[in-house]
């Protein structure tokens, strides 16, 4: 008679969320919430969400005649709008409250994990620097009328160093790293599907723009502790058990605990 295991984790091994991701996403949703009393009125129209996208928002339109390639049809100096704050900012703004709820889930989600791998001062500048890529890989290849917004560009640079991380884990073991592949084409698939059903609303090249810069930082950052070392868990059990019997070397040690105009996001 076999027996069917249902462990979890104990209560008092769980670790919790870090306090700056919280933050963070308390700066995302206070946005939401100033916008939506600013829209009621309970606020004055400066506080309105096209005056912050204005500010914050990624503007290709700016970042085009900033670098000379774009010829706006209102009067703009090239240093004014030169605005590199924004390649970091627009992280923080979202086009609506669903957009934000899933980001802000995939955030601490991903977040969580990574923060529990590298600690918190690798993870924020994992973010800080793919959201910055997603928006200069967006700047550079879109040719946008409105503006960019949302974190995703981080995330998918999120997910691409925790790829990253088992590809290099499957290769160095000797396994098969189809999954890795698998993942990468659902991915794709993913982003050509939304694209479509937006119908152009879809920032894929901020997208684009953070995995590449994630995939790159996984090279040099490598996780201390933590799960992402480790076989995928669609890896078949012979293959896990044969990770499990491959040698270590240079690996993570896997005992230890755990506008005006719609947004493009």
């Amino acid at each position: 008679m076999s027996e069917q295991s249902s462990q979890s984790i104990p209560a008092e091994d769980r670790v919790p969320v870090h306090p700056v991701l919280w933050i963070m996403v308390a700066v995302m949703v206070g946005f939401e919430v100033v916008f939506a009393a600013a829209d009621t009125g309970w606020l004055p129209d400066w506080l309105g969400r096209s005056h912050f996208y204005y500010r914050f928002a990624f503007v290709d339109a700016l970042f085009d005649h900033a670098l000379g390639t774009r010829v706006l049809d209102f009067p703009v100096a090239p240093m004014d709008a030169l605005r590199p704050h924004t390649l970091l900012t627009h992280a923080f703004l979202h086009g609506g409250w669903l957009h934000l709820a899933l980001n802000g889930a995939a955030f601490l989600g991903l977040g969580h994990a990574l923060v529990q791998t590298i600690g918190i001062a690798r993870f924020l500048g994992i973010f800080a620097l793919t959201a910055i890529a997603g928006a200069l890989a967006f700047g550079f290849i879109a040719e946008a009328q409105g503006v960019m917004v949302g974190a995703s560009g981080a995330l998918f640079g999120m997910i691409a160093v925790i790829t990253a991380w088992q590809e290099r884990a499957l290769r160095r073991a000797g396994l098969s790293r189809a999954p890795i592949w698998r993942r990468i084409a659902a991915l794709v698939a993913l982003n050509v599907f939304l694209a479509i059903g937006l119908e152009g609303m879809l920032a894929w090249e901020a997208h684009l723009g953070g995995w590449v810069a994630g995939w790159l930082m996984a090279l040099v950052i490598r996780p201390r502790f933590g799960p992402f070392s480790q076989v995928p868990v669609d890896r078949a059990p012979d293959d896990r058990a044969a990770f499990d019997e491959a040698p270590r070397e240079d690996l993570p040690d896997a005992s230890r605990p755990a506008s005006t105009l719609p947004p493009r996001s």
